[in-house]
């Protein structure tokens, strides 16, 4: 016998609709998820992720003459970082600190503003002038004479839309003269730009960090800028941190460093650990895995650097069981403070301001300096350093 609904219990039919209902919900949340995980892997959001980069020995990255070099004892590690252009599903959880080791940054505070191209040039340019403080405070520190000559000035930031924009400048491009007058150092640049004309079309003549000289001319129809209530010529390169002196060093030994891609100024003091350690007898590290970050000044004094927390991990993963870092411009030891909140008991951190600071530490913990102890010769070639260069971006 058949039953009509309305003979059935009360409440059956309710039950029955909602039965029917809970298919089409549970289809749209998962079709909403759907949606939303497809746009969550396309679009990308103003952070940078900075992630655990690698830690690589600079013995094959260094080369120097065979009669010269000894059998080397232990290693020398330079380190990175990482950095992750961030999409909004990988954001998310970056942003919720799931991953103690990553750090967020907004892409215009890593960038400075500039176009990723820009950026990433910037990254060479400081990798460029770094290999060349670094054979420079090496060799002198083995006692070997180094003269240097400023020979122009590095352009590292270009406004965009300005003039030198405009004329096809780039960053890494070297200034050696303009309008005719020769310039070796920011001040002069400066000068030789004011004794012109806003919107007069000068010639630039233009270089690389390699081959500074003769480089080729530019055109540049120079910009202004309003000053005390007068127009004042300007190239479109800040005063502040756009641009450093280029110096040439005349090194009396023939070393060479490939820098398998990796940008920035940090490695300074690893590569200078590293060209010196076959140099003075191989046994400079005692033995001992010993990773190094931090720039490397034409004196010898180290500089700050970023990323230290992603840098320890990435030094104890490789086997290190030394790290130098640098200490922070407030002399709080912010660097070393975060080396060591990550660090197990088997990695130990030492803060170095010089490298002779650093040589001192090694020595402690049983290195051999060996030709290393001489330390620079008296004179212009073991002590000269570039114009301005405390004010050039990359030191």
């Amino acid at each position: 016998m058949s039953t009509s609904e309305t003979t059935l219990p009360p409440g059956t039919i309710a039950a029955r609709r909602r039965r029917r209902r809970w298919p089409v919900v549970v289809g749209v949340l998962l079709g909403m998820v759907v949606v939303f995980v497809v746009v969550a892997s396309l679009v990308t959001v103003p952070y940078y992720a900075i992630v655990p980069g690698d830690a690589v020995g600079v013995e094959k990255l260094i080369t120097v003459p065979a009669h010269d070099r000894q059998p080397i004892h232990g290693r020398v590690l330079l380190t990175d970082v990482g950095v992750n252009t961030l999409k909004l599903i990988t954001y998310i959880p970056a942003w919720l600190g799931l991953d103690a080791n990553t750090a967020l940054v907004p892409s215009g505070e890593l960038t400075g503003g500039l176009p990723v191209s820009e950026f990433d040039l910037q990254g060479t340019v400081d990798m460029e002038e770094s290999q060349a403080s670094a054979k420079a405070v090496a060799l002198r520190q083995l006692g070997y004479s180094v003269p240097e000559r400023d020979v122009g000035v590095t352009l590292y930031a270009i406004i965009p839309g300005s003039a030198a924009w405009r004329a096809g400048l780039h960053v890494g491009d070297v200034v050696t003269a303009i309008g005719g007058a020769a310039v070796t150092n920011p001040d002069q640049l400066i000068a030789a730009v004011r004794s012109h004309a806003p919107g007069q079309a000068v010639t630039v003549q233009v270089g690389s960090i390699d081959h500074p000289t003769p480089g080729h001319a530019v055109t540049v129809h120079l910009g202004s800028v309003r000053q005390g209530g007068q127009a004042v010529p300007v190239l479109g390169v800040p005063i502040q941190g756009g641009m450093g002196t280029q110096p040439v060093y005349d090194y009396p030994v023939s070393v060479s460093i490939n820098s398998d891609m990796i940008g920035g100024p940090s490695a300074g003091l690893a590569w200078t650990l590293g060209i010196m350690n076959p140099l003075s007898g191989g046994n400079l590290t005692g033995g001992r895995i010993v990773a190094a970050t931090g720039t490397m000044r034409p004196d010898g004094s180290i500089g700050d650097v970023g990323g230290v927390l992603q840098k320890t991990i990435a030094v104890e993963r490789a086997g290190a069981t030394v790290f130098l870092v640098p200490p922070t411009p407030d002399g709080k030891h912010g660097e070393l403070q975060l080396a060591r909140s990550v660090a197990t008991p088997t990695l130990h951190v030492y803060e170095v301001s010089s490298l002779r600071q650093a040589l001192a530490d090694l020595e402690h913990l049983g290195g051999k300096p060996g030709r290393a102890a001489a330390g620079p010769p008296p004179g212009p070639g073991g002590s000269a350093v570039p114009y301005s260069w405390q004010t050039a971006p990359w030191s």
